[in-house]
């Protein structure tokens, strides 16, 4: 406070005997006039912030939860579509959910041990696939016939 007529941040003179203090933006004056404390920009509406506001000293700084960028505005967050990136590691199927996305298997596949890889079917195995006769396994189906 050397210097600054006893302000922590800003000595204002006015007419050479008044001295007045103030702050820097992101921070307030304290009780005392003369030394200033931060602004907890968070505390009202969020900073303006859709998700995440993080307070610093002086200012503040939004950020976005798993599976959202944060837009040019820094201030919004806009839902990351996985699936456009490698189809989201799905073998088969990738529907892009709000922040995240769910793999899934086409019609006569099963989820492999990782939830990403599907396996087929083989519909034969249970009841002979519910054939008469033959079953024979086919990716994704099975096909019934007659023996001859």
């Amino acid at each position: 406070q050397v210097n600054k007529g006893g302000c922590s941040q800003i000595c204002m003179s006015i007419n050479g005997n008044y001295t007045t203090c103030s702050c820097m933006a992101g921070y307030q004056l304290s009780s005392d006039n003369s030394s200033c404390t931060d602004i907890n920009e968070c505390l009202s509406n969020n900073g303006n912030c859709s998700q995440i506001c993080t307070n610093t000293n002086g200012s503040y700084y939004c950020s976005c939860q798993f599976g959202y960028s944060l837009s040019f505005d820094n201030r919004s967050c806009n839902d990351i579509n996985e699936c456009t990136a490698n189809n989201g590691n799905c073998s088969q199927i990738c529907t892009n959910t709000n922040g995240s996305y769910i793999c899934s298997c086409q019609f006569g596949y099963a989820f492999s041990f990782d939830n990403r890889s599907c396996n087929d079917i083989n519909e034969c195995t249970a009841n002979n696939g519910n054939c008469s006769q033959s079953c024979a396994n086919t990716n994704g189906s099975y096909i019934c016939s007659c023996q001859i």
